[in-house]
């Protein structure tokens, strides 16, 4: 019987980048990554060939969860726009955000002069006979939104600051010279890591109630993937806790992790027709992960095992380096179950994991990048 090829969804970036595009498509088809809204407009900075490439390959797509209608559609990028003119107005906010019921354990609750209530204010989207999971929604969406123009903003601030660095290199390569003891720029200059605390939690929150309060996981979504180590820490220990399960990673496969220049599809086909035997033991395993042998499962993370030496006849590590996805299996769950166990419902509610019926579960995915 030949094994059906899975497909995987990232979360909860709503525009991946090419770093965790081309090492995950690889392996799985279609790649599919959720929007807040459709046909919404993706920061300048964020665009990218390589993803438009793969939508229309077909090896990649979109998934709108909760879907608006035209009105609240025109609602919804009218805060966008207010957000792009006062950008710098919200992102200094970020740091501190905490929206009812997003926010994380233990946070402050969000004031009345808050930038989710004055946004949604301003266009009429609040009133007192909106359902509670209807404004859980558009929160939802619009922290992704907020996520992604801050991630916009983090890409373009590290272009120029690389712009600086290559300047100050230049300008200390010229005071060095003739020097006895030549010094050095400090390794720090050039770099930023200036990600608001709480941040990638208030978006898993948010993520997870944008795709499962008003709709169910896809049937194709039997792998998520991300590449935040702690969202996939947390979903275990939430379901070792719940089910009284232990959950270990069933398989670690070695990936390349970028590629320089142009993209060349040829290179992923060729990679597939060579390598069938690999793929085809790769999807088994996936396809039922309880079953997969240490004897199956060791080749793919070994560095120096057959499908690393495979790999380098495709992509050779000098040019494309690894990068490792580590898989792990959540049996007898509903994906949504355990999501919203772990980041989508607030302290106080009752945590009960339901199980579901033999043959159930997901596969979840840690990326792990190459630093």
């Amino acid at each position: 019987m030949k094994n059906k090829k899975i497909s995987a969804c990232i979360f909860p970036e709503t525009v991946p980048g090419d770093d965790i595009l081309f090492p995950l498509v690889q392996i799985f088809a279609p790649l599919v990554y959720c929007r807040a809204v459709e046909e919404d407009e993706i920061h300048e900075e964020l665009q990218s060939p390589f993803r438009k490439q793969l939508e229309d390959a077909g090896l990649a797509r979109t998934y709108v969860p909760s879907p608006l209608d035209n009105k609240q559609r025109e609602r919804f990028l009218a805060l966008m726009k207010d957000l792009r003119t006062r950008g710098d107005d919200y992102a200094a906010q970020l740091k501190n955000l905490s929206i009812s019921g997003i926010g994380g354990r233990g946070a402050r609750p969000e004031s009345k002069s808050s930038i989710i209530e004055n946004l949604l204010k301003m266009q009429a989207v609040i009133n007192k006979k909106q359902e509670e999971r209807d404004m859980l929604l558009w929160q939802a969406r619009l922290l992704l939104k907020l996520g992604e123009i801050f991630d916009g903003d983090q890409v373009a601030l590290r272009r120029e600051l690389k712009q600086i660095h290559r300047k100050e290199q230049g300008v200390f390569s010229e005071l060095r010279k003739g020097q006895e003891k030549p010094f050095a720029l400090p390794a720090g200059a050039g770099s930023t890591d200036s990600r608001p605390d709480g941040l990638p939690r208030l978006r898993l929150k948010a993520w997870t109630r944008l795709v499962c309060l008003n709709a169910k996981l896809l049937k194709d979504f039997k792998c998520l993937v991300t590449t935040n180590q702690d969202a996939v820490d947390l979903l275990v220990e939430e379901y070792e806790r719940l089910a009284q399960n232990n959950i270990q990673p069933f398989v670690h496969v070695l990936l390349p992790a970028h590629f320089e220049g142009e993209f060349l599809p040829d290179k992923l086909q060729d990679m597939q027709e060579q390598g069938k035997d690999f793929f085809s033991g790769l999807q088994g395993i996936m396809n039922d992960p309880l079953e997969s042998s240490k004897e199956q499962t060791a080749d793919f993370a070994d560095d120096n095992g057959e499908w690393a030496q495979f790999l380098e006849t495709i992509y050779p590590v000098t040019g494309y380096g690894r990068c490792r996805l580590h898989l792990y299996f959540f049996p007898l769950i509903n994906g949504c179950e355990l999501f919203m166990e772990t980041f989508g419902r607030d302290e106080h509610h009752v945590r009960q994991l339901r199980q579901e019926e033999e043959g159930s579960g997901r596969i979840v995915g840690w990326l792990e990048l190459p630093a």
